[in-house]
């Protein structure tokens, strides 16, 4: 275990060639102590690494020392697998993420760390799509640890209709999906990590079918999803300045139009009335429902509803 950790911290070195020790313990997950002694250590065994005492001093290491093993532990890789910051935080790793991202710089030296730093200031990747940040997901690393342990898990389940219901499933992998996290089980069958209340892992092995794949398991059931029928489609009315903002918002309901067309009548299809309302509700003023009615009748009471809420006493 020490070796593990005296190789990790030359990595670490080796990306950051002067680093303060408070922040190399917390790295390793050891005492300041524990990281002066190794340093002492590496010292000796002619690894020219020392200590500089005083304000401005740190862990140092000569620049050209080079070592040409990352050394990577199973939850950097997992993370490095992940690869978006945001995804492996919430994964519960985000450090060692960065971790990861450091020894592999300071394996491959400075030509890479250029190469990297360029990338960060050219290209940023966001997972999250328009109009919505990502999903509190605080189960998401107990689902992930009993995913990677091979068990079976208990969940307190709230469906999308709002019942909630204990469910045992067989988890065969993670899929985070714009910003939004689902786990794939066993049937297959999606369920939206968000909705969780509750997760115990459980001792009974998750048995996965003989020739189960993930890849295609994922690909079936966003096949399913995307191809889900929205038979009720609705005819609404956009004032002008809000055109442009209704169509980006609502582009995976937009209908094909039938008939006459005009700039400010937007065609839409939805799965059912409460669908339709709860997408339309939050536009406000902005737009009016044309047809059907029963969609304007639901519209009218979900206002009222709202209006009776923020009534004065």
């Amino acid at each position: 275990m020490r070796a593990d950790r005296l190789l990790s911290l030359v990595l670490l070195l080796q990306a950051r060639p002067s680093s303060a020790a408070p922040e190399l313990a917390a790295r390793l997950g050891v005492s300041v102590r524990t990281v002066l002694r190794d340093v002492a250590a590496l010292s000796s065994a002619g690894i020219p690494v020392y200590a500089e005492r005083g304000r401005g001093g740190g862990i140092r290491m000569l620049p050209a020392y080079r070592a040409g093993l990352a050394h990577l532990n199973a939850a950097e890789g997992t993370g490095l697998a992940v690869g978006q910051s945001r995804l492996a935080g919430e994964l519960g790793l985000g450090d060692a993420l960065d971790t990861a991202i450091e020894k592999i710089i300071g394996a491959g030296g400075q030509a890479l760390r250029g190469g990297l730093a360029q990338g960060r200031r050219h290209v940023i990747v966001d997972v999250d799509p328009w109009m919505r940040s990502g999903e509190a997901v605080p189960l998401l690393p107990a689902i992930h640890d009993g995913l990677l342990r091979g068990r079976c898990l208990s969940l307190d389940y709230e469906d999308s209709d709002g019942a909630r219901s204990r469910r045992t499933v067989t988890p065969a992998g993670l899929v985070a999906k714009a910003g939004i996290w689902y786990l794939v089980t066993s049937e297959p069958a999606l369920v939206r990590v968000s909705r969780v209340h509750e997760c115990t892992v459980l001792p009974a092995p998750a048995v996965l079918p003989t020739g189960f794949d993930l890849d295609a398991a994922w690909a079936r059931l966003r096949d399913r999803v995307e191809a889900r029928p929205r038979p009720l489609t609705v005819l609404v009315s956009v004032s002008p300045p809000a055109v442009a903002l209704v169509r980006r918002v609502l582009a995976r309901h937009l209908a094909p139009a039938s008939g006459a067309s005009s700039s400010h009548l937007v065609r839409l299809s939805f799965a059912g009335v409460p669908h339709a309302v709860g997408s339309l509700l939050g536009f406000g003023a902005q737009l009016t429902v044309v047809d059907p009615p029963a969609v304007r009748t639901a519209m009218r009471t979900a206002a009222e509803a709202v209006v009776a809420l923020y009534a004065d006493p």
